[in-house]
């Protein structure tokens, strides 16, 4: 049995900016989106750089305990090109260029957020904008990604969301019962 471990590189903050919009009214359907990936040269040019470091660290004397000799970052990375990770076709010059490396294997990773930013689709309360009686608060409110995996950030901000609703109830009941 052969082990494999992959390196992701984490782009926090990408300039690009990518669309969600919905198709219908109709829950089953999924929504239309479009990542535009490198849509600012600034993105690819972070990715490439990476790539660099991270061959840097592969190819170094104090990693070579971590990897079978002889194996050097470009085998890595050409293995990486034969992994089905996404559905894009790859360009023959991805074994040898960065920035076609960085086109070809980009992805978002599970943690997709930004789609119902606070002041632009819900308020500072997580009340969506112009609906009565509905809040977003998950992931999707985040402008930025606030680590590797933001579960922990989005269960607190459920709890303090929670506790503040919980509140807010308990205040309009007994200014209920007083009126």
């Amino acid at each position: 049995m052969t082990t494999v471990n992959v390196m992701v590189q984490k782009v926090a903050g990408p300039v690009s900016r990518g669309y969600l919009e919905l198709r219908n009214m109709n829950p089953e359907d999924n929504p239309s989106v479009t990542f535009n990936y490198y849509q600012e040269p600034e993105d690819l040019n972070k990715c490439i750089e990476g790539l660099k470091t991270t061959i840097k660290v592969i190819d170094s004397k104090a990693f070579s305990k971590y990897k079978y000799p002889g194996v050097t970052a470009r085998v890595l990375l050409n293995f990486m090109l034969g992994l089905p990770t996404n559905l894009r076709p790859r360009h023959l010059t991805s074994v040898f260029n960065l920035k076609q490396f960085c086109i070809d294997t980009v992805m978002t990773m599970w943690h997709y957020h930004g789609g119902c930013q606070v002041g632009k689709v819900v308020d500072k309360n997580y009340k969506v904008i112009g609906i009565d009686a509905l809040r977003v608060i998950d992931g999707s409110t985040f402008l930025k990604s606030p680590g590797t995996n933001p579960q922990a950030t989005v269960m607190m901000l459920g709890r303090y969301m929670g506790q503040k609703i919980l509140k807010e109830r308990a205040a309009f009941f007994k200014n209920q019962e007083e009126a």
